[in-house]
């Protein structure tokens, strides 16, 4: 995946057909998808409120008005499922799905869900200084981060964040620093952290998960099908916020003209995220 975020609405040529809708849905359903967009808004409350410094009473409310009004969960879910929709094979999200059900995947995430291990995970990092696991289960760990793109999910995923809050407050108060994209070192720095946490996280959740399993499941993730799925489940995520940070704006740019009618001055230009 490439460092560069590209913010662009999605313009689908059809509505996608029903039955593969319904397919996308079970397959979020399967990603708990809500875990990671059920947070966005309280994070972009602090990201202003931190990129600001000084918001006041009255913009705090408006800004969670806002929010609150352009990140709802449902609508986050419908253009996730739409974006991933429009460009997909009907088999290839046959074949997803198929992993998610019955699959190496499916196992994995039914041994994880049962496994209660006996201490936290920095007790176990602690201890990987006296017993490293093998070479072979250190590669298989960092095979399943690679094929997942699990440093690269993270990082677009906290800069199409960064972007939005730097856009919110710009509709907010009609002007913002301007955002600034990491650097390709800030970006390698950052991957490699995202990865190293990634497969340290893995070789815990997966104590009991064999190699062999391991490898299968890490071969659906490799597979076209798979590669496909991380990468428009990725990009949905990021295409819903980006459309949910339009909406935000949009209400604080209409909130903004009504306050300055109000004070009988002109309101202050707003400038909304562009394709």
């Amino acid at each position: 995946m490439s460092c560069a975020l590209v913010f662009s609405p999605l313009v689908a040529t059809a509505q996608s057909a029903s039955p593969q809708r319904a397919n996308i849905e079970e397959i979020l359903e399967f990603s708990q998808v809500e875990s990671i967009t059920s947070g966005i808004g309280e994070s972009l409350m602090a990201r202003v409120s931190s990129l600001a410094g000084d918001l006041s009473s009255d913009e705090q409310n408006r800004l969670r008005s806002a929010i609150s009004r352009g990140f709802i969960q449902d609508d986050l879910h419908s253009d996730i499922v739409e974006f991933m929709s429009v460009e997909a094979e009907n088999d290839v999200v046959e074949t997803i799905l198929e992993r998610l059900r019955t699959g190496a995947t499916s196992e994995i995430r039914r041994i994880e869900s049962a496994y209660n291990p006996s201490r936290s995970l920095e007790e176990y990092a602690a201890s990987l200084e006296a017993s490293m696991p093998s070479g072979e289960r250190l590669n298989l760990a960092a095979r399943w981060a690679a094929a997942r793109s699990t440093g690269d999910f993270y990082i677009i995923l906290d800069e199409a964040e960064r972007e939005t809050a730097h856009e919110l407050l710009k509709a907010l108060r009609g002007d913002a620093p301007a955002f600034v994209e990491l650097s390709r070192s800030e970006y390698e720095r950052e991957h490699e952290n995202q990865t190293g946490m990634a497969v340290l996280s893995l070789l815990y959740r997966f104590e009991t998960v064999s190699n062999e399993l391991l490898r299968e499941a890490i071969a659906e993730y490799e597979s076209e099908s798979g590669q496909w799925y991380i990468e428009s489940y990725t990009f949905g995520i990021v295409e819903a916020l980006w459309l949910a940070g339009q909406r935000a704006a949009r209400q604080l740019s209409e909130a903004g003209v009504t306050v300055g009618l109000l004070a009988n001055s002109p309101a202050p230009s707003r400038i909304l995220p562009r394709a």
